[in-house]
């Protein structure tokens, strides 16, 4: 399932601008500004509200196998970040529309076949949105039951957004049970996360270090029949730490994400 880490193209641009015009000479220092030279990492906040699923059959088992293919998915994404120390300053992140597209194993092991990779190691939205799409699929056992639970992590490198950053995402899953979609019958799946992460690159002059901890809610909905994932909502909030010229910036960034197989009506 796609790991809504909160570095993503959007968010981290606009955490670097905001932390970058703190650090200006010509500007006056925000008062949670502290002198710092490796920020400690705050509490994990509560995710914000998750947009209300269709009601789901609280009993039931069901067999799931991915099927192998090549699919493609819409990826739209949006949210808001403010400094902690004054939430009234809250900016609106700009409303992101992505497409992916990914082939799937028989064993559900996933190869990004749209956005192709860069040729340089930079990071760069296209390489932010192949890291999206490698963890867009739950590894999930075949059978299942409502109300069964089990655990992972997943501890990942890669570009997230601007940012080279080293992520761990500690995942509570729970089998909520079947409902309907479209006119399609599904499994729903909640995942709880608890994310940690950090990141380091330069904006400028502006050698930028970012630490977060984050906690996320989200449900995917599968179709057994099929062998494919459909559809996908979920939501972060996320404290981030952002250390650039000597200065401690913190901010409260809240996401919401909509994920559909390309073609589901």
């Amino acid at each position: 399932m796609t790991k809504l880490i909160g570095f993503l193209a959007g968010p981290c641009a606009a955490l670097i601008m905001m932390a970058c015009a703190s650090a200006s000479p010509v500007v006056s220092p925000s008062p949670v500004n502290v002198p710092a030279t490796k920020p400690t990492q705050p509490a994990p906040p509560l995710p914000t509200a998750l947009p209300t699923p269709p009601p789901a059959k609280l009993s039931g088992s069901w067999n799931f196998t991915y099927a192998p293919g090549t699919y493609t998915y819409t990826m739209q994404t949006d949210g808001t970040i403010a400094p902690v120390s004054d939430t009234t300053r809250k900016q609106s992140l700009p409303l992101s529309h992505q497409t992916a597209t990914i082939a799937i194993s028989g064993s559900g092991d996933i190869q990004v076949m749209d956005p192709a990779p860069a040729a340089s190691p930079a990071c760069d939205p296209i390489a932010a949105l192949i890291l999206r799409a490698q963890q867009l699929l739950p590894r999930i056992p075949n059978s299942l039951i409502a109300g069964a639970r089990w655990r992972d992590s997943t501890t990942t490198t890669g570009c997230r957004g601007l940012i080279p950053a080293a992520s761990t995402v500690i995942s509570n899953y729970t089998v909520t049970g079947d409902t309907t979609i479209n006119s399609t019958r599904v499994l729903q799946i909640q995942r709880a996360d608890s994310i940690s992460a950090t990141g380091e690159g330069s904006s400028g002059q502006h050698r930028i270090l970012v630490t977060a901890t984050g906690t996320g809610l989200s449900h995917a909905f599968l179709d057994p029949i099929t062998g494919r994932l459909v559809m996908l909502i979920g939501t972060q909030s996320t404290l981030v730490n952002v250390t650039t010229s000597g200065r401690l910036e913190r901010f409260l960034q809240n996401v919401t994400e909509s994920i559909s197989l390309a073609g589901f009506h």
